[in-house]
């Protein structure tokens, strides 16, 4: 049976402070930035979309029939997560951590231990995870968004916006080029710039260069481009990727049962076996209305 790890605590004779204090993990916050969050992923889900095909033309008596509605889909699939581990108070006896209660040391670790699987599905499964049944990383869970691109690129469903490199001395330049590769609908309508804190500091970097003042946020708090309907937001899950991903709010799609890490505990002599569970899934509803550049 795995053991907790103890093996950076203080060997000599001390006492312990106050209190236990937490590492620094990521916030789980994707409502927040413009993902769409299913909670109720049971069974695979086709998002459905309505279009048209045809157009209007000048009238004549003659039946000129088209096609009209056309219904087409893609499949949003949560597959299950898992964490185990057994929580066993007796490997802290003879450590400063001995005098602590049993049962609200178990609940502080488990509450970090839920925060840490929701940490890992950020960074490593959201974007670049790789659905692989047999794996134990979480990247192994379900196939991420940037995965999901970089298949469309290959085959050729996605056509990239040609940026290049971005780096501190075109940073707005590609930015800017996206936007003007966007159809007029999007924005007509305002979308969205996704994007790592790496290619955010270019952005910025090159926009104090260029303007002489920095780029702020507006009154309401969101990263507005210049005289654009069109938000740059840096998020966590992209990591250190080169990627721009433009799309309208809510067109990523993220799956589970419920917005929460389940907790399966059962205890086995003073042993208490935890099994933490979450489905995980990720999807891109429209592909009409996401646009990406060349770079990962």
């Amino acid at each position: 049976m795995p053991t907790p790890d103890l093996s950076a605590l203080t060997s000599s004779f001390v006492e312990r402070g106050p209190s236990i204090f937490e590492k620094n993990l990521l916030n789980w916050n994707l409502r927040g930035q413009g993902v769409q969050v299913r909670t109720n992923v049971n069974a695979p889900q086709a998002m459905t979309k309505l279009s048209a095909v045809g157009n209007p033309r000048p009238y004549t008596a003659a039946d000129a029939l088209t096609t009209g509605p056309k219904f087409t889909d893609r499949v949003l699939t949560a597959y299950q997560s898992k964490w185990d581990f057994d929580f066993d108070a007796e490997e802290f006896r003879n450590t400063y951590l001995a005098n602590q209660d049993g049962a609200p040391f178990y609940e502080q670790s488990l509450n970090h231990i839920s925060k840490a699987f929701l940490d890992e599905v950020l960074r490593n499964s959201l974007y670049l995870g790789v659905r692989n049944a047999s794996g134990t990383t979480s990247a192994a869970i379900a196939d991420g968004w940037g995965t999901s691109i970089a298949a469309l690129i290959t085959a050729t469903t996605l056509s990239p916006v040609v940026t290049g490199a971005i780096t501190d001395a075109n940073g707005v330049d590609k930015f800017e080029l996206m936007v003007t590769n966007a159809p007029t609908w999007m924005r007509e309508r305002g979308f969205i710039i996704y994007c790592s804190y790496a290619k955010f500091d270019n952005f910025r970097k090159h926009y104090r260069t260029a303007y002489n003042f920095q780029f702020d946020k507006n009154a309401e708090g969101r990263y507005k481009m210049d005289n654009l309907n069109v938000e740059i937001r840096p998020v966590s899950w992209m990591g250190t990727s080169s990627r721009l991903i433009a799309t309208l709010p809510d067109n990523l799609v993220f799956g589970t049962d419920a917005e929460r890490v389940q907790v399966a505990a059962s205890q086995r002599r003073n042993i208490i076996e935890v099994r933490l569970m979450m489905p995980i899934g990720t999807q891109i509803q429209d592909l009409e209305a996401i646009l990406v550049n060349d770079q990962a």
